[in-house]
């Protein structure tokens, strides 16, 4: 009988959910399907194995594994990043579902969002999710279902293109100045022919229809609760649900026969954010054996920043996530990565100022998934 597993980040992301998706995948790879069912393109999840070190913007972090991805309503794209991806990972077959209905991100989306952040300094990453989001809330529409029509594609674009030409009018000349600046190469043609030439990659579905073809679903959660729209710290929050309401709508909705949900909630030993938002006034850390770690400080997301956890903030990620299954019997376990750069971290003291029960504790010694084990259940 199909199960499922939620793969949910406890912090403001960067956890380690796409060394914990490639751990689950890697159980049943060939029953296996990773879901995406919030953020989009603007995700970066590290995988690591033997032979490749890859972070997934556009695949799902099973991909290594041959296990394909589907796209909910919920996420978005940005295909020529789908078409550069998918060619680098082309010895692995990457294999996407698309619904019909996943928004699809384009340059003007993109160049709106990095001339807003160079003015509020939010802590976006600059790849037009947010606006994405906020354009579709406007009713200017791209979906997935539209990519292989190139006329529908140029008359969407140039309806997008208008919607931000008004929406400048009200913005600061700064805005409307960097904008233009952005938009000064972009070349139209290149956006629709990489959505035509990723058909390759995909095909659009329901996840329904892929309900009877696989037996393990794996929800691949995106950022963490704490940046979460409704649960996070406005302004610094993401324009999706990062918790697992959004998994469990789709859970109740297409895979009702599912015998088992399992929660995988994943932490560093250590707090991280990146750039200039709300962080818990805990102690520094001194990290070792983080050589390659893949968040660096950059142009629009600002510092990466690491202190000690906060078991306060933890609970709460926990309690809110809580809230959007009450009426379901899930089993929850816990996921604690980087246990190797943090050398003198008490596992057994952090179970102990941690209010819920985990049917699993798992702990990761380092970036692949051979370094996670099974530890104890709390």
């Amino acid at each position: 009988m199909p199960k499922c597993s939620i793969v949910i980040d406890l912090g403001f992301g960067d956890a380690g959910k796409g060394l914990t998706t490639d751990f689950l995948a890697s159980q049943h790879p060939e029953k296996s399907v990773v879901i995406r069912f919030s953020g989009g393109h603007q995700i970066g999840h590290t995988v690591s194995t033997d032979k490749l070190t890859h972070t997934f913007s556009n695949f799902g972090s099973g991909t290594l594994l041959g296990v394909p991805t589907y796209y909910s309503e919920h996420t978005t794209l940005f295909p020529p990043a789908i078409l550069d991806e998918g060619d680098f990972l082309k010895t692995y077959q990457p294999k996407l579902y698309f619904h019909p209905l996943a928004m699809i991100t384009t340059f003007y989306d993109i160049a709106y969002n990095r001339a807003l952040e160079k003015l509020q300094n939010h802590g976006s990453c600059g790849l037009g999710f947010g606006t994405t989001i906020a354009r579709n809330k406007d009713e200017v529409y791209l979906y997935a279902n539209d990519l292989q029509f190139k006329w529908v594609l140029k008359q969407r674009l140039q309806s997008i293109k208008t919607y931000y030409e008004t929406k400048l009018k009200s913005q600061p000349k700064s805005v409307q100045e960097y904008y233009k600046n952005e938009l000064k190469e972009y070349n139209e043609n290149y956006f629709t022919d990489s959505c035509l030439d990723i058909k390759k990659f995909y095909s659009v579905t329901s996840l329904s229809e892929l309900a009877t073809t696989f037996e393990h679903f794996i929800f691949e959660g995106s950022q963490g609760i704490l940046l979460d729209t409704q649960h996070g710290f406005y302004p610094h929050t993401t324009w999706s649900y990062t918790s697992s309401k959004n998994a469990i709508k789709l859970i109740k909705t297409h895979l009702s026969n599912t015998t088992q949900i399992d929660i995988f909630y994943v932490t560093r030993c250590y707090q991280t954010r990146h750039g200039n938002g709300p962080m818990s006034d805990t102690f520094a850390v001194t990290l070792q054996n983080n050589e390659n770690e893949a968040n660096i400080t950059n142009e629009f997301q600002g510092e990466f920043r690491a202190k000690s956890l906060e078991p306060e903030l933890l609970n709460y990620a926990l309690s809110c996530d809580a809230i959007h299954h009450q009426d379901l019997k899930i089993s929850k376990n816990l996921i604690i990565t980087c246990l190797d750069q943090l050398p003198y971290f008490s596992l057994s003291d952090l179970l102990k100022s941690i209010t819920t029960n985990f049917k699993s504790t798992y702990a990761s010694y380092g970036p692949m998934r051979q370094f996670i084990k099974k530890t104890c259940c709390k």
